[in-house]
């Protein structure tokens, strides 16, 4: 059965400050710290519902940055004993995406990199990472989505020598509903096959990218067929990730705004069968690289 995807006319993306001061003039630090055109098109929102700056006291404010992934024992501290919480939000149109999210969080980076706080994306509950606007790329942060915690010192919750049975790895994404798309999810993975798992919901999200610049309803198919360009648009990178064909995969709606990857339906094994045998190898070799931060096909005028 084709897939519905709602994509609204708005979306909104989040991102909090934790400081112990605040600046005294948001726009000298915008035009001081972003490159021209982002300078210009930042200071041209201000104030409005494409870029609202607000202060509430750590104690009392309406965020909660503690539990951010990826924060460090330092940001971790400074998190906690932060007095601020300094939110930059933004109500943004969807015609004006990707560009404007990445414009409202490269001014949280700045108000961050001027007050020394530490910048926490709400909508993937990430520590953000130390960039400067050149281009948008869905690697560089944007997608919330993280291997299983045997990685981090859990353990794989098979029996001893029953692989097989292992289903450990359940993803699912953060941060794509800002972008007009449904949250993915991939779950029943095994261990072995994590990074697998983890890089075909990238490539998915990559595929739907596009269509949440588009509001209304969509009627799409639910077995898009990923390719080596999708794989490599998702780290801004120009070549084909991988020459062979494309991946087809399955779309099955799994709730409000989420969407399951499953295999293909006329696949005769498991999803784990399917993510070993039909995969090209470099699903399974990527994990992260650094991602190409300036691509030629965005600037802040859309």
């Amino acid at each position: 059965m084709p897939v519905t995807i709602t994509v609204p006319e708005e979306t909104t993306a989040r991102f909090v400050v934790a400081a112990d001061r605040v600046p005294g003039d948001i726009t000298a630090v915008i035009r001081r710290a972003l490159p021209g055109p982002y300078a210009e098109a930042a200071a041209e929102r201000l104030g409005t519902p494409g870029l609202m700056v607000t202060v509430h006291p750590a104690d009392s404010a309406p965020w909660s940055p503690h539990r951010a992934i990826g924060a460090d024992a330092a940001d971790a501290e400074a998190i906690a004993r932060a007095d601020r919480h300094i939110g930059v939000t933004s109500v943004i149109p969807v015609d004006e995406l990707p560009t404007a999210p990445h414009i409202v969080r490269a001014t949280a980076l700045a108000i961050a990199e001027e007050v020394c706080g530490v910048p926490v994306d709400l909508d993937t509950d990430q520590v953000l990472p130390a960039s400067r606007p050149g281009g948008f790329v869905l690697a560089d942060g944007w997608l919330g989505a993280s291997l299983t915690p045997y990685r981090d010192g859990g353990r794989c919750e098979a029996e001893p020598g029953d692989a097989e049975g292992c289903t450990c790895v359940r993803l699912r994404s953060r941060g794509l509903r800002r972008f007009g798309i449904p949250e993915l999810e991939i779950t029943g993975v095994a261990c072995t096959q994590d990074v697998a798992a983890l890089n075909v919901l990238r490539a998915t999200a990559q595929r739907l990218l596009p269509l949440g610049r588009h509001p209304g309803r969509h009627t799409v198919t639910s077995e898009p067929a990923l390719t080596g360009t999708d794989f490599a648009e998702f780290w801004g990178a120009r070549r084909p990730m991988w020459d062979d064909g494309p991946v087809p995969v399955r779309l099955v709606e799994a709730g409000p705004g989420r969407l399951a990857i499953e295999a293909p339906a006329d696949f005769p094994g498991t999803l784990n069968d399917w993510l070993w045998d039909e995969l090209p190898s470099a699903l399974h070799r990527v994990l992260s690289r650094d991602p190409d931060r300036t691509p030629a096909t965005s600037s802040p005028g859309g």
